[in-house]
């Protein structure tokens, strides 16, 4: 079981995330969180709790932004910076989404569960 995050500190890592590497099966629902502010420091061990429910559950962290495209930040988390994570399904589609103002265990548990049934 686990690892259930990965704290990515460069592109290769990230894209390896997204694709199935050392870290990630290639069947895993991926969550990847964004920024290092003190909401995310707080949201990361909820995000953990809803990841442990499930073992093909990842919790990717990109605490530094810049290493997502902007095509990343607007294909997983829209416009602006209301969504704090986004789950990754299958072919590289975002099926779940965090907010900043719904960061509970339920929440996280809840957009990896969209994200699953989107994978199918």
């Amino acid at each position: 079981m686990g690892p259930w995050l990965v704290d990515v500190t460069d592109r290769s890592e990230f894209e390896s995330c997204l694709t199935g590497g050392a870290f990630v099966p290639t069947d895993a629902s991926v969550m990847v969180v964004r920024g290092d502010e003190a909401l995310i420091r707080l949201f990361i061990p909820n995000a953990l709790d809803a990841a442990k429910l499930d073992p093909r559950r990842v919790v990717v962290w990109v605490k530094d932004q810049g290493l997502l495209s902007d095509s990343e930040h607007r294909g997983f988390f829209g416009e602006g910076d209301s969504v704090v994570a986004a789950v990754i399904g299958g072919k590289g589609i975002a099926g779940g989404w965090v907010t900043r103002d719904r960061v509970q265990v339920e929440d996280a548990a809840f957009a990896f569960d969209e994200a699953e049934e989107v994978r199918g």
